[in-house]
């Protein structure tokens, strides 16, 4: 009786501390989002500008030979419409397409120049507009929301399987 009561605990113990991936995901890009945010933000000593596209301008600021952060900016309607900001070891980055100067904003994470991990596209209004993950492609659940936050659509990429490789991406 005592070994099945402690077996049954146990058991129960280690079902709870199993996350589903998707939560591991989300988890995930948000501490890796942080961290970006933290490392590129340190204050720069040096600032390049590229004005060499019509009606754009780039903004790049550097630490050494560390890239903080770039700016994809449209001086004409003064909006800047990505922003990307960058980890120190240059492998990670944190993508964002903003409103007004795109219809919709985006938010997403980049490791070695590849999507990854959650990614959510906005209405202007900040409301949620998609909402799902990457990992070499769309994987999982994508929904899709109204402007009023209800669900319109609902796709099944599968493969969340893959979201288990994030496990072995590390911060660095």
């Amino acid at each position: 009786m005592k070994f099945t009561i402690i077996t049954t605990l146990v058991i129960c113990f280690l079902s709870a501390c199993k996350q589903p991936i998707e939560n591991f995901a989300t988890n995930w890009s948000k501490s890796v989002k942080e961290k970006i945010i933290e490392e590129s933000h340190i204050e720069s000593d040096r600032i390049e500008i590229d004005s060499t596209r019509d009606n754009w301008q780039t903004i790049t600021y550097w630490k050494g030979d560390i890239k903080l952060k770039k700016f994809h900016y449209r001086p004409l309607d003064e909006d800047t419409v990505v922003s990307i900001f960058f980890s120190k070891s240059q492998k990670f980055e944190l993508v964002r397409e903003l409103c007004p100067g795109v219809e919709r904003s985006f938010e997403g994470i980049r490791y070695k120049g590849k999507h990854l991990g959650l990614a959510e596209l906005r209405f202007c209004n900040g409301n949620i507009k998609e909402r799902g993950f990457r990992f070499n492609g769309d994987v999982g659940v994508w929904k899709e929301y109204n402007e009023n936050g209800e669900i319109i659509n609902s796709e099944d990429f599968g493969n969340t399987d893959r979201l288990n490789e994030l496990r072995e991406i590390k911060y660095e």
